[in-house]
């Protein structure tokens, strides 16, 4: 039972360390250095798997338009389950290229279906010669493109690079659930973007707003694990065990907003979904990833697999106290530590230091003060949320986001 107890208490400490590290790392530098945009102005491909779009699909879309007036840039438009025609007229209407159709009778993950019907297309679209596109992105039905998102991409940027991550922003953080969901995306900036940058690491990709090199997109696409429930960690997975070197940046300036989720009955499926891919991989595919550090001598995918491992930050967050208060009572009660050392107190006062950083470099360390009460209720969620996530009848889904938007 100790020895248990021992590794639990490890488990927190090293994850504890782990986010001050990054946390630290990624501290932002001020606003990106202004340098000259990209004057070859190359093919690019904007896909929108649009599943049930809701009203902002018309912002959406004229969000795309703006950003892409005057560059060489064709937009796909895949509409799954629409019955707004109104939307499909309003993307039509801005000479987009649209398609219908359902993979609601297909087998396994319909969001990857979808993905590899878009590589299929993309294939075909290059061999009869119809695009050429140099680079590809996937922009979700929620998300609104900046109309500089482009124009903002640096000269030069499309030869060093293989992808090239944008920032996704909140369109609104009104209440304790959006303002949480942006502070885990501000986090996964810091951390798992800009720390693992200036590491020399491969950055963390999102499901959308990435620019990725077109060979590398519809290979990776392809190879993807039918099984896992989402999308964009299998993608990164296999990133980090091909042959090829993927050269990745994140950059900042290039910004797209999206909506966040503000209510619990939408913000529990997609956390399901987004543990049940986070630990389906870790579990499934740790071989592959610690071969990949073995064999190739690559860092980063030994790295990505510690970064699968974690544990929820909600949970981490509420537990570490927990876990402290226990500590010291024992220490009150026998006169020593339990482990010899207070393990458990120093992963506390690290992980706290690290959310005092992180959330005084933001400026949201009042926000996030008034808002704590709910957090408790938030961590219980997630902790139902990444049990739920694993059980195997969640293999091979995507579980869709409810927008209200």
């Amino acid at each position: 039972m100790k020895i248990l107890l021992l590794v639990l208490c490890v488990y927190f400490l090293f994850y504890s360390l782990y986010w001050l590290f990054l946390t630290i790392f990624g501290l932002p530098e001020g606003k990106s250095k202004s340098l000259i945009g990209n004057p070859t102005n190359p093919e690019l491909l904007l896909v929108l798997p649009a599943y049930k779009p809701g009203k902002i699909f018309f912002q959406v879309l004229d969000s795309v338009a703006a950003a892409i007036r005057g560059r060489n840039i064709k937009v796909v438009v895949l509409f799954q389950e629409c019955d707004d025609q109104e939307l499909i007229a309003h993307a039509k209407a801005r000479n987009f290229f649209v398609e219908e159709k359902s993979f609601a009778n297909e087998k396994g993950n319909t969001y990857q279906c979808a993905l590899k019907y878009i590589s299929q297309l993309i294939s075909q679209g290059r061999k009869r010669n119809i695009c050429q596109p140099e680079f590809v992105m996937l922009v979700d039905k929620d998300n609104l493109l900046s109309p500089d998102f482009f124009s903002s991409i640096p000269q030069g940027f499309y030869d060093r690079f293989d992808i090239i991550q944008g920032k996704r922003k909140a369109i609104q953080s009104t209440g304790a659930i959006a303002l949480f969901d942006t502070i885990s995306e501000l986090l996964n900036d810091m951390m798992f973007r800009r720390a693992k940058f200036r590491m020399g690491a491969m950055i963390e990709i999102s499901g959308s707003g990435s620019l990725i090199e077109t060979d590398l997109f519809v290979q990776t696409i392809n190879k993807l694990d039918p099984k896992a429930p989402g999308f964009d960690k299998n993608f990164m997975v296999n990133l980090l065990t091909s042959k090829r070197e993927v050269r990745t940046i994140y950059w900042p300036d290039s910004i797209l907003l999206e909506e966040k989720t503000s209510e619990i009955n939408s913000y529990n499926p997609q956390r399901v979904r987004w543990f049940g891919e986070q630990y389906y991989n870790a579990i499934y595919h740790t071989k592959s990833l610690v071969g990949a550090f073995l064999k190739q001598k690559r860092f980063a995918a030994l790295d990505y697999w510690i970064t699968l491992c974690r544990p929820p930050r909600s949970i981490h967050v509420m537990t570490a106290p927990f876990f402290a208060i226990l500590e010291l009572g024992w220490l009150a009660y026998a006169g020593e530590w339990y482990f010899t050392i207070p393990l458990l107190t120093i992963s506390f006062a690290v992980m706290m230091f690290s959310v005092l950083i992180f959330l005084s470099s933001e400026k949201l360390l009042s926000r996030a003060l008034m808002n704590s009460f709910k957090l408790p209720l938030l961590a219980w969620n997630n902790l139902f949320n990444a049990v739920t996530s694993i059980r195997k009848e969640n293999q091979g889904k995507f579980i869709h986001t409810t927008h209200k938007l």
